[in-house]
């Protein structure tokens, strides 16, 4: 009696066809009270083979069915998004990347609290006397800068590296009737003129593969022997300052440093005056140091590294662990100095490449892969 008190409590046949109409009839027409008899019930339409479950988008309903039973219509799960929500957050992110570069766009003209810098002589592509000036303080020999790969290299054999590429790719596009010429200053406690003007690549690169690290009292560099260096080997033309004048050679200094504890001096500021007030005249600096902390000087030495920048034409660049930033920086030098962009100006130009690539690859995503985000 007992079992049959238990089967008792199962539906019956009769009490799940009600069911089934009943629930049917209330899918159907839901803002309807009472229903007829006679309408038959809502069935499944889409099959899911045994083993997985899938989900079908539609309007309202998202419907199901196994193979060799009836399954009740199940809904979206909260974590699902539909194709209007998908079109939804793809439209917001957008917004959203046109409101940050709007910010952009005010953050850097509100950074510049000055008019910028602009170019009086003729943007010609003339001849360019370069000055390699590299520091062969102990400091450069530290191996610091380690690869993905896990190699480790010292500033100065990434510098031999990039100023090879450097001065094969300058010479490769200058034109044949205005080449280059590279001079080599090394930097000890002052500079040293190693190397005078010359267009043979393989005397630069064997005179390169020689730099070797002397120096190794690295307390003190006297910076006002490098601009009378300068000023007797490589003077400036004298030109008058008139809009669209073309000088028939420029002198750029590419000015490579090393050193985290010692902060350049200056007896007598007379040489770099004089090369500071040429048009002609451009300097670029590169600056190798530890990070920036109590015990070294790399945060003042940068600070003074950037005020040799008096006209507001210098590339300025600094490196403290990742190697491949150097030969970036080294490609964004080879361009004229009468031609390229202050560096302000290709910062913002880079940046605002970025993010239409940015927004660009998202739309490619969305039209590739238009399935809902999970």
């Amino acid at each position: 009696m007992e079992i049959d008190e238990d089967l008792n409590l199962l539906p019956s046949s009769d009490d799940i066809n009600e069911t089934n109409n009943a629930a049917s009839t209330s899918k159907t027409s839901p803002s309807k009270t009472t229903v007829s008899q006679n309408q038959p019930p809502v069935t499944t339409n889409i099959k899911v083979n045994i083993g997985s479950y899938s989900y079908r988008e539609s309007s309202n309903t998202i419907k199901s069915s196994v193979v060799g039973s009836s399954a009740t219509p199940e809904r979206l799960p909260a974590h699902t998004v539909t194709e209007d929500n998908q079109r939804t957050a793809v439209s917001d992110h957008l917004e959203s990347e046109a409101a940050r570069e709007e910010d952009l766009e005010e953050s850097l003209s509100s950074s510049q609290s000055t008019e910028l810098p602009t170019q009086k002589l003729s943007k010609v592509n003339c001849a360019e006397k370069i000055v390699i000036c590299v520091d062969v303080s102990s400091e450069m020999n530290e191996r610091r800068y380690r690869a993905k790969a896990g190699t480790s290299f010292s500033a100065m054999e990434i510098v031999k590296k990039a100023l090879k590429l450097f001065i094969s790719n300058k010479l490769s596009v200058c034109d044949p009737a205005n080449k280059h010429s590279f001079a080599m200053v090394l930097m000890l406690d002052e500079a040293l003129w190693l190397v005078d003007f010359t267009s043979d690549i393989q005397a630069l690169f064997t005179q390169i593969d020689n730099i070797d690290c002397l120096q190794e009292n690295d307390e003190e560099f006297d910076m006002s022997t490098l601009f009378d260096l300068i000023l007797e080997k490589a003077k400036p033309p004298l030109i008058s300052i008139e809009k669209d004048t073309a000088p028939p050679y420029t002198v750029r200094v590419v000015f490579i440093y090393g050193r985290s504890h010692c902060l350049p001096i200056f007896d007598s500021h007379e040489s770099q005056n004089l090369l500071s007030g040429s048009p002609c005249f451009f300097m670029d600096i590169v600056y190798f140091h530890e990070p920036p902390a109590n015990y070294n000087q790399a945060q003042d030495i940068f600070q003074e590294l950037c005020f040799l920048d008096t006209r507001g034409f210098s590339y300025i660049f600094d490196f403290a662990r990742t190697p491949t930033k150097v030969f970036d920086a080294f490609a964004k030098m080879l361009g004229h100095p009468l031609q390229r962009p202050i560096q302000v100006k290709l910062a913002e130009l880079v940046i605002n490449i970025l993010l239409d690539v940015s927004t660009c690859v998202l739309r490619l995503v969305c039209l590739l892969f238009p399935r809902p985000f999970k």
